[in-house]
């Protein structure tokens, strides 16, 4: 039978791929000898039935095994295959009310996008309910419309009617590859779908007889005590026994049926992704992860999203081990705590927190993660949890013969850090060629680099987007005051060529970004620095303003940055970097940004919930037009909800920050901020408002396990 269900889907024009276990392997594709030996092992009953909980049991004992539904999506997604053909459908049991038996099926169609073509759910189950179930779990169901028929019913297995309508019909197959494409491919919801085709009426069975008959063998099974996995094949079982053969006869020919119908299904698929489908005019969506090419027969398993993607962060993905010691800690020795291994790394941080945002804020913006891992364990697992979790993993490279990234932390009782490990060897090798071709394919609008990129790698990929993307706003994560000096050694450009938008240090990066530029001399560049640092009006008098704010009332952090230099460094470091947000920890984030038109502030209104302390500008040289160049500085207090916060980690708090504010530079040009015009009051009035809730981010993770907190997806 195997056999000729493969048959059948080549004649029609597809590719047949039967899943099974083989000493504990899964397969998406047998040899005929390999479907011969498992029909030869079934028979004496040494194959497992395998569904989503019996994957490890399976693999580590080394079993065969037979995939149900659920388990032969799992397999078909993980191998880009969108259609399956099957038998019947799992569902509710009858009396599940009292024995809570409702198959993994069900739930699997509810979170894995693959189209399950087969006779409607087991004659042997609720249907009714299983139905409900289904419509609960978002699933599309449609029932082919063979005849004409006025009402159609969800077909009953070996029978044509279940006495349940079919929530909807059609009377194509073409129509079916239609609403699966926009299902899944068009609007990326990542639930199943169920078509049901009722067998032909030349090998129906009659609905009544066939009830006589369940009726009897569910008694039977309770009488011998058969429950679990075990009720379906022995009801099936006496089923065929008590038809004298009829119901075997029906299976058989209805699969078949179901086979040619899939394949169909399959085409007229591959004629969507091909030709494609046009998406609502008013929104731009994202496809879905993991969409087959089509015209790749057995594709690998691995994801494939979309070419375009809003935002691209081009840095490091590792294995992070996160140890918290007890209260009373001793050096050079062992101390008794608890050890976390989770996703990590700095890129990843950022994506993650990007991911979340988005979520929070139902925008179609896509975040990409460009990085690499090495082909051990470690990286194939990580490739598989960002697929499992539906973010983008096709910018990841898997490199063969290498090691995957490793950072290891032990934080204090209260979540400081007191010494950190970071093996980002891989990261550090050329891969520009590989980012290039990520960027090339996504065109984004906002590329975010941390710098555990070796800055020859980094000068690569700035050339390249300077040449070709310089639409996009570049953004630089200082990552670590050791690292932070590497921005010196990138070819940044200056104001008004500058590559780089926009840079998150902390005021300890800062320093280290400034003695890195001084030891590289770029700020003995009297050509292009020196005249525009003059050109901003940082002098004299504007100095004065500073002094005389910072000795005001509750203005305790300005005075700190002063008589630390901080503020004079970054004022230095702003022709290179023409936005520096100085993450300031408890004392909130100072915005330091070059501004072509400063009088323009003068009538923003600070009624704002989430305006700044205070707002300060220097006023340099009057260009063409009238406008005045100058630098805009800000300082924006930590949010109330983020005081006396029962810290975890920090492992992750400034990488959240800077991720939710990426999510909220749309593409609009009223909402990019990071450009040196002002466009309008509601574009620095979501700035704003960006800035605060990214610091509620950073809050949240401060107080998380992990180091990025899944509750920003609740941060509106």
């Amino acid at each position: 039978m195997a056999q000729d269900v493969e048959k059948v889907i080549r004649d029609n024009g597809a590719i047949p791929a039967t899943c099974a276990f083989i000493d504990g392997v899964p397969y998406v594709g047998l040899q005929p000898e390999q479907l011969a030996m498992l029909a030869e092992v079934s028979t004496q009953g040494h194959i497992n039935k395998v569904s989503r909980r019996d994957i490890g049991y399976t693999m580590a004992n080394k079993l065969n095994g037979g995939t149900t539904i659920a388990l032969t999506m799992i397999l078909s997604h993980m191998a880009g295959i969108q259609v399956f053909s099957t038998g019947g459908l799992g569902g509710v049991h009858k009396e599940a009310h009292l024995t809570f038996d409702v198959s993994a099926d069900l739930t699997e169609l509810g979170r894995t996008p693959v189209t399950v073509v087969c006779s409607g759910p087991k004659a042997i189950l609720d249907i009714g309910l299983t139905m409900e179930f289904l419509e609960t779990q978002g699933v599309f169901v449609g029932t082919y419309n063979d005849n004409g028929r006025p009402n159609v019913e969800v077909p009953g297995f070996y029978c044509r009617e279940s006495g349940v309508k079919s929530a909807y019909s059609f009377d194509s197959f073409d129509q079916v590859a239609g609403i699966v494409h926009n299902h899944n491919n068009v609007m990326g919801l990542t639930s199943g779908s169920v078509i049901c085709v009722p067998p032909p009426e030349d090998i129906a069975l009659s609905s009544s007889f066939i009830n006589g008959i369940i009726d009897g063998a569910l008694k039977e099974a309770k009488l011998v005590g058969v429950s679990g996995k075990e009720v379906t094949p022995f009801l099936l079982s006496k089923i065929a026994k008590d038809t004298h053969g009829k119901s075997v006869e029906c299976n058989i020919k209805f699969v078949l049926n179901n086979a040619k119908a899939a394949a169909k299904i399959a085409k007229g698929l591959l004629e969507c992704d091909v030709q494609g489908t046009p998406v609502m005019s008013t929104h731009v969506l994202p496809p879905a992860l993991g969409q087959l090419d089509a015209s790749v027969p057995g594709q690998a398993a691995t994801s494939r999203a979309a070419d375009a993607a809003h935002t691209v962060v081009v840095g490091s993905i590792a294995l992070d081990t996160i140890s918290t010691v007890g209260a009373k800690t001793k050096m050079g020795d062992s101390n008794p705590g608890s050890v976390e291994s989770s996703v990590g790394g700095v890129g990843y941080n950022i994506s993650l927190a990007c991911h979340y945002a988005s979520m929070a804020a139902l925008e179609s913006s896509s975040c990409r993660l460009v990085s690499m891992v090495g082909d051990d364990f470690s990286g194939k697992s990580i490739v598989s949890l960002l697929d499992s979790q539906n973010i983008d993993s096709s910018g990841i490279k898997v490199a063969p013969g290498q090691s995957t990234a490793q950072y290891s932390s032990t934080h204090s009782s209260d979540g400081e850090l007191i010494v950190a490990c970071a093996d980002m060897a891989i990261i550090e090798q050329d891969f520009a060629a590989h980012i290039i071709e990520q960027l090339d394919r996504a065109n984004p609008q906002n590329v975010v680099m941390d710098c555990n990129l070796a800055p020859a790698v980094a000068n690569k990929v700035l050339h390249h987007i300077y040449k070709n993307h310089n639409h996009a706003n570049v953004i630089i994560e200082p990552t670590s005051h050791a690292k932070a000096s590497r921005i010196s050694q990138l070819n940044t450009g200056v104001f008004p060529n500058n590559v780089l938008h926009l840079a998150t240090p902390t005021a300890a990066e800062v320093e280290s970004m400034y003695a890195g530029f001084s030891e590289q001399g770029k700020f003995d560049d009297f050509d292009q620095w020196f005249p525009l640092l003059d050109a901003l009006g940082i002098d004299g008098t504007f100095r004065e303003k500073l002094n005389a704010l910072s000795n005001k009332k509750d203005h305790h952090v300005l005075k700190s940055l002063l008589s630390q230099g901080t503020l004079q460094q970054a004022f230095q470091l702003l022709p290179f970097v023409p936005n520096l947000y100085v993450k300031l920890g408890a004392n909130g984030l100072l915005t330091l940004s070059i501004s072509t038109n400063v009088n323009d502030y003068k009538s923003i209104p600070t009624t704002s919930l989430y305006r700044p302390t205070f707002m300060l500008k220097s006023e340099g040289r009057v260009l063409e037009g009238g406008s005045t160049m100058g630098v805009i500085i800000q300082h924006f207090p930590i949010p109330a909800e983020n005081q006396n916060l029962a810290i975890k980690n920090v492992t992750g708090a400034g990488d959240s920050m800077l991720g939710f504010l990426v999510s909220r530079l749309l593409g609009r040009d009223d909402a990019n901020w990071l450009q040196p015009e002002l466009q309008s009051v509601e574009q620095e009035w979501g700035k704003w408002e960006a800035l605060y809730k990214a610091q509620l981010a950073s809050g949240l993770s401060l107080e998380s396990s992990t180091a990025i907190s899944e509750e920003i997806r609740f941060l509106k």
